[in-house]
């Protein structure tokens, strides 16, 4: 054959030859010839290598490519392939794919470096990450069209771990979201429609947009949100809900704050007795954020069930529960203000698997579910009154009405997102609760409603107030501290240690005694999990750290003018513990 640089002829190696000779001698030519790696002496001495010596044949593959970032060693593993014997047949598949690809595709990865792909198509962008059914369907489909056969399941697999290995190693990395973003100047919502359209939502208005200026992706399970209408009626929502007028600005600012990727957020908590509509209220607040394939999923399992279920869903909802343990009642608190869960990597002894995520909360039950004062810092509580017999609807006709007026709800809501966003830069909040930023947007919603400034601050505190009652009567500690409590008189200031008090707290009759801590230590745990929720009505539970005969804590009123402090009960006694009304 002839050189195509020199035009003299170059000697066909044989059987004798050093194929890593041959190869290296290659590679300077390569530089300024990127057709050398085609050359019949250079593919049959790169094929030799393949089946002789592996490492060899890799690393000079790598020189290959260093010496020519132009040059193409797909095509050097597809000539290679051909003289190998049976090298044909799924490799040209494999090959035709990933060129396909790569052609029709812009491959990037994210920030822990998840392949993701770009595909530019007529009217839309579409973005799938490469490992997900949605990336693997369209490949498919696209490679039907080219060639009409079907794809065998371990080719497509050789297929996207090469499309994701060129994504991780040649692409840029870019942010991608899920069904709603934070944009200069506002908020991006996808609407999950076959157009892959997005809504822009501003301080001035909304709009529906083609092309988000940002990259959303999708999960299975995900479902459209309706086509806004041109125009909305939020009031619309309460003929398909049960929710009582006092709660409603409560679950509107719920709602937008859904909307907000960039802020914490709440957990809606629908609580009432059978029949009380608590799972159709669920669901049509559900198709207003998140609609999904499976609207309400019954109880987690496991902590690691709800990690799962926020990876693949923006809103997490869970109906018809009973109660939550310890652990995943913690990890709603983890999932409303951001953070991860960890465990081992599957197949390994060492690495570990990570899910890190903040996502929006709804849960619904007949009593409440919410009971660790952490989780219930961060809840919006709804109580659902009892449907009359003679008021109930089919869910046919229920189903029907829905779908009838959510466009124009969905619009009424984004035109109640877009007047609080322009209200929300002039909200100063007079006293902060734990979440607030939910309580900065429910004061700007409630004032574009038509309420009074601070109104919704206040009903918000008393929200809030409430909660740290349900905390402290759930709990079997701070149940036996008020009944020690009410029996003590004025005004507080106790000292001591754990050891102590255990001892002083365990003579009271407590209901129920399964969660009664077993030691002082133990104690000492529950009295840090409480003492938030007994600040905020007026009482320090301080630990002063450790002493000769143990832990050291003092419980003690807050002494602030105006501040008064009210005792469980009435009755008073000369005891040790004294709690009662401050006086100025």
């Amino acid at each position: 054959m002839q050189s195509s640089q020199t035009g003299v002829a170059s000697p066909v190696p044989t059987q004798d030859d050093d194929p890593i000779e041959v190869i290296e001698a290659a590679l300077i030519r390569l530089a300024d010839d990127v057709g050398v790696l085609a050359e019949e002496d250079v593919v049959r001495a790169f094929s030799i290598l393949k089946a002789t010596d592996l490492p060899s044949f890799l690393r000079l593959r790598q020189a290959a490519k260093n010496a020519n970032r132009d040059c193409s060693v797909t095509v050097l593993d597809k000539l290679v392939r051909e003289q190998l014997p049976g090298g044909d047949g799924d490799a040209s598949v494999l090959d035709d794919l990933v060129a396909l690809a790569r052609a029709q595709c812009q491959l990037h990865h994210d920030a822990d470096r998840n392949a993701v792909a770009v595909i530019p198509m007529p009217g839309r962008r579409e973005v799938w990450r490469v490992y997900s059914s949605g990336f693997e369907d369209w490949l498919r489909a696209a490679y039907w069209r080219a060639k009409e056969m079907g794809v065998a399941e371990t080719t497509m697999k050789s297929v996207l771990a090469t499309v994701a290995a060129a994504g991780i190693n040649d692409g840029d990395e870019i942010e991608v979201h899920v069904r709603t973003a934070r944009c200069d100047d506002g908020y991006l919502i996808d609407l999950g429609d076959e157009q892959w359209q997005a809504v822009h939502v501003t301080a001035q208005g909304w709009r529906v947009v083609n092309e988000s200026p940002v990259y959303f992706t999708r999960t299975p399970s995900m479902r459209p949100l309706p086509m806004p209408a041109s125009q909305g009626d939020i009031g619309l929502l309460w003929q398909h809900t049960n929710i009582l007028a006092q709660s409603r600005v409560m679950v509107l600012a719920w709602l937008l704050d859904c909307l907000r990727p960039d802020t914490p957020f709440p957990v809606l908590e629908l609580v009432g007795e059978q029949g009380s509509a608590k799972s159709t209220t669920q669901s049509v607040l559900r198709s207003l954020i998140d609609p999904n394939k499976v609207m309400l999923r019954g109880r987690p399992k496991t902590v690691e069930d709800v990690f799962v279920a926020a990876a693949n869903n923006w809103l997490v909802s869970y109906e018809n529960l009973s109660g939550l343990t310890p652990e995943q009642q913690d990890a709603f608190c983890t999932l409303a203000t951001g953070g991860g869960f960890a465990s081992r990597q599957l197949y390994t002894n060492g690495e570990e698997h990570i899910m890190e995520t903040k996502r929006p909360v709804v849960l619904n039950g007949i009593a409440v579910v919410a009971t660790r004062p952490d989780l219930i810092d961060r809840v919006i509580h709804v109580d659902l009154p009892m449907i009359a017999a003679d008021a109930r609807r089919d869910d046919a006709d229920t189903h029907a009405g829905w779908e009838r007026d959510q466009p124009t709800v969905f619009a009424g809501l984004l035109n109640l997102f877009s007047a609080a966003l322009a209200i929300l830069p002039t909200v100063k909040l007079t006293h902060k609760q734990r979440m607030a930023d939910f309580e900065r947007l429910g004061e700007a919603v409630a004032r574009a409603l038509g309420f009074a400034p601070g109104e919704f601050q206040q009903q918000y505190a008393e929200l809030v107030r409430a909660g740290i009652d349900r905390a402290l009567e759930s709990n079997a500690v701070a149940q036996a501290l008020d009944k020690y409590i009410a029996s003590c008189s004025l005004p507080i200031n106790w000292q001591g240690t754990a050891g102590q008090l255990y001892e002083m707290l365990n003579f009271h009759s407590i209901p129920d005694r399964s969660t009664w801590p077993r030691s002082p230590k133990g104690l000492a745990d529950q009295l840090r999990r409480i003492a938030p929720a007994y600040r905020a009505k007026g009482v320090d539970i301080s630990h002063l750290g450790h002493g000769r005969k143990g832990s050291l804590w003092r419980i003690a009123e807050i002494s602030t003018p105006g501040r008064h402090v009210t005792p469980p009960s009435a009755s008073t006694s000369s005891s040790g513990i004294r709690y009662g009304e401050h006086r100025d």
